[in-house]
Parts: structure tokens; C-alpha cells; sequence
């Protein structure tokens, strides 16, 4: 017996509408048109005026100042702030001096994130730390740790222990 193959005639798909196109999400509801080609002098002086936007761009964007973060230290926020009022403006060596000799808890993290910010101006920035100027530093408000402390006949008072997250910005100054 002899196989007969019947050739069954080729039909294109339909094409959709655009209605029906507009109801389906993965397609777009405007027709896919070919562009032509730019000519070759107008997209090569494109392309080289892209070229310096980018480079001003990546000047006018170079970081002028450094920054550190110091998060979930223990200690509430507002806490932190009233020592951070103190060295905002100031010079990184008088920053220091006067963390050292504050009598307060959180001068410590504010000390450690300060020479962070230092280390930082100095290592990615090539800053010189003598002419270090803190510009910008304040604290936010972390979690909170709850915890319950054992009262009289069976009660429990609750206990909130805050967290905060401190951060630093240094900049060299012109003079």
C-alpha cells in the first residue's frame, strides 16, 4: 500500500486587530513600524554629543563629600542628636576634641562614625583630613526593642529600648 501524504495548503496566521491587540497584555496596542537609519554623519555627531553630556555629567556628579553610617546603635535618637548638635559646622579635629571630653554615652558611636567618615574622605575622595568640615550629620530613629520587666503580683511592665542609625558627611573646605 502507498502512503498519500495530501499537502495541506499553508494559511498565515490571522493578524489581530487593533482592538484585539489593545485587550492583550503582552502585546502593544500601536503597530510595530521599521525606522529608517539615521544618516551616518548625523548619528556619529548624536553619539559624540551624547558622549560629552555624559562627561559633564560624571563632573558636575563627582562626590564632594563623604559619607558614613553607623545603624541600630542602642541608644534613642534624641539622645544622639543633642551631642551631634554640638560638632555640626565644626572642624574634624575640633569634632574630635570635643567628642572626647563630653560626658555623654552616645559621643562614642558619634566618634566612631566620625572617623569613619574621616577614613572614608581620605581613602575614596583623596581628601586631607586637616581640612575636613563636618557638613551634615543627624540620627534617625531605629527599631524598637520591647522587653517586659516583672512587677508586683504578676504584673509585667513593658520596657522600650530604642535604636538609632547615625550618619556623618564630611567635606574639605577651599580655605
Amino acid at each position: 500500500m502507498q502512503a498519500v501524504t495530501a499537502a495541506r495548503p499553508l494559511v498565515a496566521a490571522p493578524a489581530l486587530c487593533r482592538t484585539q491587540l489593545s485587550s492583550v497584555k503582552a502585546f502593544r496596542a500601536v503597530p510595530l513600524v521599521a525606522r529608517p537609519a539615521a544618516p551616518a554623519s548625523r548619528s556619529s555627531a548624536l553619539s559624540q554629543s551624547i558622549v560629552v553630556k555624559a562627561a559633564a555629567v560624571a563632573v558636575a556628579d563627582a562626590p564632594t563629600e563623604a559619607v558614613a553610617h553607623l545603624r541600630f546603635i542602642r541608644g534613642s535618637a534624641h539622645k544622639v542628636r543633642r551631642v551631634l548638635d554640638q560638632i555640626r559646622g565644626r572642624s574634624y579635629e575640633e569634632a574630635i576634641m570635643i567628642l572626647e571630653y563630653m560626658p555623654y554615652k552616645a559621643c562614642e558611636p558619634v566618634l566612631k562614625t566620625l572617623l569613619s567618615a574621616a577614613a572614608n574622605a581620605k581613602q575614596n575622595l583623596g581628601m586631607r583630613k586637616a581640612k575636613l568640615v563636618v557638613s551634615e550629620c543627624f540620627a534617625d530613629s531605629g527599631p524598637v526593642l520591647k522587653r517586659a520587666q516583672p512587677r508586683a503580683q504578676g504584673r509585667a511592665y513593658k520596657i522600650l529600648k530604642p535604636m538609632c542609625h547615625i550618619t556623618i558627611k564630611v567635606k574639605e573646605t577651599e580655605a
